[in-house]
């Protein structure tokens, strides 16, 4: 199951969505940023494959670089900002449910 979306700030690819878990690519372009969101249910975890974030959650600003992971847990909300070079994010959870309450654009 390949899906690619096309997104303001760059494009997702949802390469598995199981009962069991999911696993999508986003790419986010220099200087662009996620809405500000969080999910009801869905559990994840980030790993910056490449570039430099600027993760924010719940207000507060955490620098990510290549390698570096982060768990985020429902109802935590959360935005990613790509800060130096496009950012290549690899996102792993559960499965991918239509929760997502947008907070901000």
């Amino acid at each position: 199951m390949d899906k690619y979306n096309n997104k303001p700030w760059g494009f997702e690819l949802t390469w598995v969505n199981t009962d069991n878990y999911s696993s999508r690519i986003l790419i986010v372009r220099e200087g662009e940023k996620l809405p500000y969101i969080f999910h009801k249910r869905q559990d994840i975890t980030l790993l910056i494959l490449q570039g430099i974030v600027q993760l924010v959650i719940e207000g507060r600003n955490k620098v990510l670089n290549e390698g570096d992971f982060y768990h985020i847990i429902p109802k935590v909300m959360h935005r990613i900002i790509a800060l130096k070079g496009d950012a290549t994010i690899l996102e792993v959870g559960t499965p991918q449910e239509d929760d997502v309450v947008l907070v901000e654009k």
